[in-house]
This record gives C-alpha cells, sequence and structure tokens, in this order.
C-alpha cells in the first residue's frame, strides 16, 4: 500500500515551517506541526478540537509560550530549515494512525493523534490536562463512524519512514509561504 500525504497535510506542513521560522526554530519540531494544524483552522483535527471543547486560541498562545526565542529565523534564511527528529517520528506515526483506519492518504486527524501520543511535546500534556488524549479522541470519532483497528498488521515501519521521509523532503526545500501560496504536490 503506497502511504501519502492528503494535499491538506501538506499545507499544514508548509505552515509547520513557517511556524518554526516565526518562533526562531531552525528545525521543525512536533510543536510546530499542532501550530500548522491550528494556523490551517479549516481542518477536522481543529474541527474536532472545538468539538471537545478545546479552546484553540488558548492553546496557540500555550504552544507559543513554550516555543519562542528571542529571534525568528529571517525568510533568507529558509534554505537552512530542516525537519527536526520530533517532527518526523510524529509524521511516521500519523502514517500509522492512517493505516489503522483503512486509508493510505495522511490526514490531518491522524497528525493530530500521533501529536497525542508523542511524547516531549508541549501539546500533548496541555490537552490531556483538559481531558483530551488520543482515547478520547479516538471515542469521539468512532461516534462518528471512525472505525479504528488496534489489531492490523502494520507494514515495517523502515517502509513507512522511508516513504514518509521522500514526500516531505522537499519541505525543507519549499519558499517559506506568506499564507496564502498553493503547496506542491
Amino acid at each position: 500500500m503506497q502511504i501519502r500525504i492528503s494535499e491538506e497535510l501538506n499545507t499544514i506542513l508548509l505552515y509547520a515551517r513557517d511556524e518554526a521560522m516565526r518562533t526562531g526554530s531552525y528545525a521543525i519540531g512536533a510543536d510546530h506541526l499542532m501550530l500548522g494544524i491550528l494556523r490551517h483552522a479549516d481542518n477536522a483535527a481543529c474541527l474536532l478540537l472545538k468539538e471537545m471543547e478545546v479552546d484553540l486560541t488558548a492553546f496557540k498562545r500555550y504552544i507559543d509560550s513554550c516555543l519562542f526565542r528571542d529571534h525568528s529565523v529571517p525568510y533568507s534564511a529558509g534554505d537552512s530549515m530542516s525537519v527536526g527528529r520530533s517532527a518526523q517520528n510524529v509524521i511516521n506515526m500519523a502514517a500509522f494512525e492512517a493505516l489503522k483506519v483503512g486509508t493510505a492518504e495522511v490526514q490531518p486527524l491522524h497528525l493530530l493523534l500521533a501529536l497525542s501520543r508523542a511524547a516531549e511535546t508541549a501539546s500533548a500534556p496541555w490537552l490531556a490536562g483538559r481531558g483530551v488524549d488520543t482515547r478520547s479522541m479516538i471515542s469521539r470519532l468512532e461516534q462518528h463512524g471512525w472505525r479504528y483497528s488496534t489489531t492490523m498488521q502494520p507494514p515495517a515501519e523502515e517502509e513507512v519512514r522511508k516513504t514518509m521521509e521522500s514526500q516531505i523532503r522537499s519541505l525543507v526545500l519549499i519558499t517559506p509561504s506568506s499564507g496564502g501560496g498553493k503547496v506542491p504536490s
């Protein structure tokens, strides 16, 4: 099964890159991915968080307070950006989340579920402190008709890692967005 990143998730990844630069990081981290989801706003992940009564504005402020450095990364230094290990691991986990619901296209909801499982982020504990964790999100999604398998036999982790890395490799080469540009496939 060929795993691919949806166009919507590709946009979120581009926003995550911009968020890393805005917060002063030369590496896109897991929490930058969450900021990308929040910045995109019009996606199923944000709708789920709103349905679970998460104050998205307060959530963004909290993540910003954890990530901000003294200076942002100038757009002229955009070619120095990289995808950090934490972000790469979350993107790989998102691919597994997609496979658990029987799709090979990784969507924002899969990224949100992966972020809720990620260690060493500011996002997951903040959400968990408000009763929003992986289990509660899956339960809510199942109420909406998701069929979530915890017994499926996933492809080899190395296969998923290689596939996802090849798809996000161009992320660090994309010119930073001004917020409205089309993301290349």
